[in-house]
C-alpha cells in the first residue's frame, strides 16, 4: 500500500512539473505566418519583433550573384516546397531595398505554413539580396526540391547561414526554434 502511495504522489508530482514546464513554452504549430526578427542581448536573452503575413512588403529581386565556397547540411525532413518558396519571398522581402543589413547574432525568419525560412548572420553588415535568395537556390538544388537544409557562406560579402525547415525545428542555434 505504501508503494501504491508513493508511486501516486510521484506520478501525480511529475505530471505537475510536465503541466507547468509546456505551459510556459510556445507550441510551434500556434505561431503565426508572417516575417519575425530576433536579436539577442549580451546576457543571452532574445527579443522578437513580428510583421504580419499580409503586411510583408512586396519587391523584386535581382539575379542572384555569385556565392563564396559553403558549408551545408540536408534534410533529414521533407517540407512543402511551395510553402518554402512562399517563406523565402516573405523573408526577403520583409528587408526594403537590395541589401539587407544585419546585426550579428540578430536572426530573421519568417513562417509560412509548416515552414521557417531563416538567416543567421554571424558578421554584421549589408548582406545583397541577391545573394540570400542564391543561397536558397543552392540549397534547393543540393538538398532537392523539397527537402529541408542550410547553407553558410563565408567571406565576400559577409558570413551567414541561410535555409529552410520545419517550423518544429531549431536553427541558427542548437536551441532556437520557432516560439523560443
Amino acid at each position: 500500500m505504501k508503494a501504491f502511495n508513493l508511486l501516486t504522489t510521484l506520478l501525480a508530482s511529475v505530471s505537475a512539473v510536465s503541466a507547468a514546464a509546456l505551459s510556459s513554452a510556445i507550441d510551434a504549430r500556434e505561431v503565426a505566418d508572417g516575417f519575425y526578427q530576433v536579436s539577442t542581448d549580451e546576457f543571452g536573452n532574445t527579443k522578437t519583433t513580428f510583421k504580419p503575413w499580409d503586411e510583408v512588403v512586396k519587391t523584386s529581386v535581382r539575379e542572384r550573384s555569385p556565392l563564396e565556397k559553403r558549408r551545408e547540411d540536408c534534410g533529414p525532413g521533407s517540407v512543402s516546397t511551395g510553402e518554402a518558396d512562399d517563406a523565402n519571398t516573405c523573408l526577403i522581402n520583409g528587408f526594403s531595398g537590395d541589401n539587407v543589413y544585419l546585426e550579428k547574432n540578430a536572426w530573421s525568419y519568417c513562417v509560412r505554413g509548416n515552414v521557417v525560412s531563416f538567416i543567421c548572420p554571424y558578421s554584421q553588415g549589408y548582406k545583397g539580396k541577391a545573394d540570400i535568395k542564391g543561397t536558397w537556390s543552392y540549397v534547393k538544388g543540393h538538398c532537392g526540391p523539397s527537402k529541408m537544409g542550410y547553407a553558410q557562406v563565408s567571406n565576400g560579402v559577409g558570413d551567414w547561414t541561410a535555409g529552410y525547415a520545419t517550423k518544429d525545428d531549431h536553427f541558427c542555434t542548437a536551441d532556437f526554434k520557432v516560439g523560443s
